[in-house]
């Protein structure tokens, strides 16, 4: 049968299977948040409040689930630190990943850095240990002289990383892979958006490095690049392999471009490592108003993407997905594989089970709760 005759319920509901040969159930993605579960001091995977979260994700009929932010340095929230594949720490992760895939659905492991995010204090950075970045741009977030202040103290003027503390940085993103692997998790995603720190090396207001990880769009790109490379010539198929970028990051100054983005994506999607890459965008409240009252934020991006030659992996698209012809419309589009589903899932954790993907349900009623504000 014609992909075009199928029902919106049929197309969410057909089986994808990833270059890495992973295969998912369907095409419904519990995307990677924020959580901030961990507990001080070692921020190991908090079982219970994990448990309470992810079996109900678990349990729900996705495709795929993404972890949260599961940071590579000790100054984030939810940590791979140095002691993660030591008992009795490791067990820990090993019962997360035995919780997160208890439904039959597979899980990946999100590894991210702050960067110039990261609130003084947080985690176990001391108070007077400064943020780090490509460059030493601070957050501006308002021009309101209170929010400076608060943002100021809040975040300071972040640190222009050294090399060796890029090597180094690469190094507990590997280590961060092998815990994963190790623990029993299907893959990995290396969370290059929102502002955190491979973003910060993407983004031309953020780096202003002249060495070989700044100064043009090539150097920009190095250090995803070599992620990339190192990581999977570590953890080879079928271990999954994902990035999320940013569509670009509306910055006043010195932004990303649409061009660079699609050229970071063409990079991606012809090297033959990654497996697929979640669109995402820096600021949904910048986003034009013709392009927020669509069902996608970033529908207009991904569909220059899906134009780049030798294109050889999936696209995920997430934001703004409330019913399943919207959902439907996208997959056969051909633009896109995937829908990530965000607060939609913290709203309602089993809707994939419930609605989305439940026959018995017209797609009037099949309507997630609207969240946006």
């Amino acid at each position: 049968m014609s992909s075009l005759n199928l029902s919106p319920t049929e197309v969410i509901s057909q089986k994808l299977t990833l270059p890495c040969g992973l295969v998912l159930q369907n095409r419904l993605v519990k995307c990677p948040m924020q959580e901030t579960l961990a507990e001080a001091p070692f921020l190991d995977a908090p079982l219970q409040n994990f448990r309470n979260l992810y079996g109900q994700w678990a349990n729900a009929n996705y495709g795929l689930t993404i972890t949260g932010q599961v940071q590579i340095d000790i100054s984030g929230d939810f940590v791979c630190h140095g002691d993660s594949l030591s008992f009795p720490h490791f067990e820990k992760w090993k019962q997360c990943a035995q919780v997160a895939q208890s439904g039959g659905t597979p899980c990946i492991f999100q590894l991210a850095h702050p960067g110039r995010m990261s609130p003084t204090g947080v985690g176990n950075r001391l108070v007077d240990m400064l943020a780090i970045c490509p460059s030493s741009v601070p957050v501006k977030l308002s021009d309101k002289w209170l929010e400076k202040l608060a943002i100021k103290c809040l975040l300071g003027t972040p640190k222009a990383m050294t090399i060796l503390e890029i090597d180094q940085a690469v190094e507990d993103w590997k280590h961060g892979a092998r815990v994963a692997r190790a623990a029993g998790f299907k893959g990995i995603q290396l969370h290059g958006a929102h502002g955190f720190l491979l973003s910060q090396f993407l983004s031309p207001h953020t780096n202003r490095r002249t060495d070989e990880y700044g100064g043009s769009p090539e150097g920009r790109m190095k250090l995803v690049k070599r992620l990339v490379v190192e990581i999977r010539e570590a953890n080879p198929a079928p271990f999954c392999m994902s990035v999320k970028l940013n569509s670009g990051d509306y910055m006043e100054e010195g932004s990303l471009t649409q061009d660079e983005a699609l050229d970071q994506v063409r990079w991606l999607t012809t090297c033959d490592m990654v497996d697929f890459v979640e669109i995402s965008s820096e600021n949904a409240g910048s986003i034009k108003e013709s392009t927020r009252i669509r069902e996608a934020y970033y529908t207009e991006f991904a569909e220059h993407v899906v134009k780049i030659e030798g294109s050889k992996f999936s696209i995920q698209l997430s934001g703004g997905f409330r019913s399943r012809p919207g959902m439907a419309d996208a997959i056969l589009s051909e633009a896109f594989d995937l829908i990530g589903l965000g607060r939609t899932a913290v709203l309602e954790p089993d809707i994939p089970k419930r609605l989305l993907l439940n026959t018995d349900m017209s797609d009037d009623e099949a309507l997630a709760r609207p969240h946006i504000v």
